[in-house]
């Protein structure tokens, strides 16, 4: 799960990193392990909660995506709300809210208990998805950065990767509902963690300039090992919203613009689908339910493979055409595991090839985007193309979920997702080819709109 940082600074980035800069990039990568936990905790646990409670496919791919919607109020209703309220009490809100869902969750009794639990953990995660980067964006240094983001973001694959293997140990011995538990009191830890290690955001306190913000600010630099301030900076003054969607749709980038949001959409489908189906579809091969839950395990490996070499290759090959070359992998992979016999070593390694190409499609979104558009409006170009990517994450699930209650079986239902995962191939496919036709276009929009601040 990826998000940008999404507003100019108004104070000079730290030049080093002190120990409490390090302390709280770890803290945020520990939470975003938390998060991956609890994103893949009903995913795991579903083959088993399936059975115990009897549902219809149907059913548990709403329930799937009931945790999509939640993530898109949380991302674009409450995360933004920490620049009227601070980051600090929105963060200790949303870690707060994980655990008590979560451990609610491991002592439901009903499905419309568990539904209702999970749309509310969307919520604490899609508030945090806002958050966490940009918390690591301000506390690390410029040179720092980079890299401070890109393990963030690992830590989220590394965080699936634990709650799999915790539901491999647990599911045959202690039932589905230690896995809650287990993310419940993993974010329980994370909470308690925050209250004594994360402050306020510095551009927050100088936007605000409350009372007492001041000494605030300097308790901060303190900690930080950055010069104090003797007065406030001059208050930024409020800016322009709504002009960024015009920019992106204006006649130099409307097409290319049009293009990523529909292959964004179109991954996130397929990628959804994938996450939240496929240790039921493995079950239903017949690997046991812990097997199929350790599959996360693999995957999570080759998907963090995926991030690092589309990283690696991207620049040398063309953002743009690198990732073409992945979703159309992706495509066939995709075909390839819905004829692969079921076989354990066979479905386990087509998984883990799967996630490879979709993962590193999924980072290379992100590439093109920042070369599609010019800096004072990248920001923006790639907060929507995580927007675009959610209303995918919801309906992925779902319709996961429909064509296996119509019975559809393994085969058919990856030739359909292989199918939809064509239409990004030839989105991204145009948008590359349109942009190195019109390398320059972008530059020529006017610049009193680039520099407005992005619409949320």
């Amino acid at each position: 799960m990826a998000a940008t940082v999404d507003r100019e600074r108004v104070l000079d980035a730290p030049t080093g990193m002190s120990l409490y800069q390090f302390l709280v990039v770890g803290l945020c990568c520990l939470i975003n392990i938390a998060d991956g936990f609890d994103v893949v905790s009903l995913a795991v646990s579903a083959p088993v909660l399936s059975k115990d409670w009897q549902l219809d496919p149907a059913v548990l791919g709403s329930m799937f995506s009931a945790s999509a919607v939640g993530l898109v109020v949380g991302a674009f209703v409450i995360g933004p709300m920490a620049d009227k309220f601070g980051r600090r009490p929105i963060m200790l809100g949303a870690l707060a809210t994980l655990a008590a869902m979560l451990l609610l969750s491991g002592i439901a009794q009903n499905i419309q208990q568990l539904f209702v639990l999970r749309t509310i953990t969307g919520v604490g995660l899609g508030t945090l998805v806002v958050c966490l980067n940009t918390t690591v964006a301000e506390y690390a240094s410029d040179k720092a950065r980079n890299m401070a983001l890109a393990i963030l973001h690992i830590g989220f694959t590394v965080g699936m990767m634990l709650g799999s293997g915790i539901a491999a140990l647990a599911l045959e011995t202690s039932g589905w509902r230690v896995v809650f538990i287990a993310a419940g009191v993993l974010n329980v830890v994370t909470f308690t963690l925050s209250l004594f290690l994360l402050g306020e955001s510095r551009e927050f306190l100088v936007r605000r300039q409350a009372p007492g913000d001041l000494e605030r600010l300097n308790r901060l630099h303190r900690r930080m090992q950055i010069p104090e301030l003797s007065a406030m900076p001059p208050k930024p003054a409020a800016k322009l919203r709504g002009a960024a969607i015009r920019s992106m749709l204006a006649p130099e980038l409307r097409s290319q613009t049009i293009l990523i949001w529909v292959a964004s959409a179109t991954y996130a489908i397929v990628g959804y689908f994938l996450m939240n189906w496929k240790p039921t579809i493995l079950a239903n091969a017949g690997l046991s339910p812990s097997l199929a839950a350790a599959s996360g395990i693999i995957t999570g490996a080759c998907g963090t493979l995926g991030h690092l070499a589309m990283g690696f290759w991207g620049r040398q090959v063309g953002e743009g055409r690198l990732t073409t070359i992945f979703f159309a992998a992706a495509a066939v992979t995709l075909v390839i595991f819905g004829l692969q016999p079921p076989n354990p070593i066979g479905l386990l390694a087509m998984a883990g090839l799967t996630t490879f190409f979709v993962v590193g499609a999924y980072t290379g979104l992100f590439l093109v985007a920042v070369v599609m558009y010019p800096p004072a409006m990248q920001n923006s170009g790639v907060g929507f193309v995580v927007g675009f990517g959610r209303i995918g994450a919801i309906a992925g699930p779902m319709i996961g979920g429909f064509l296996l209650s119509a019975g559809l079986g393994r085969m058919d239902t990856y030739f359909v997702f292989s199918a939809i995962a064509v239409i990004p191939v030839v989105t991204m496919y145009y948008a590359y080819r349109i942009a190195a036709r019109t390398p320059h276009a972008a530059s020529e929009i006017p610049a009193g709109e680039l520099n407005a601040e992005p619409a949320r």
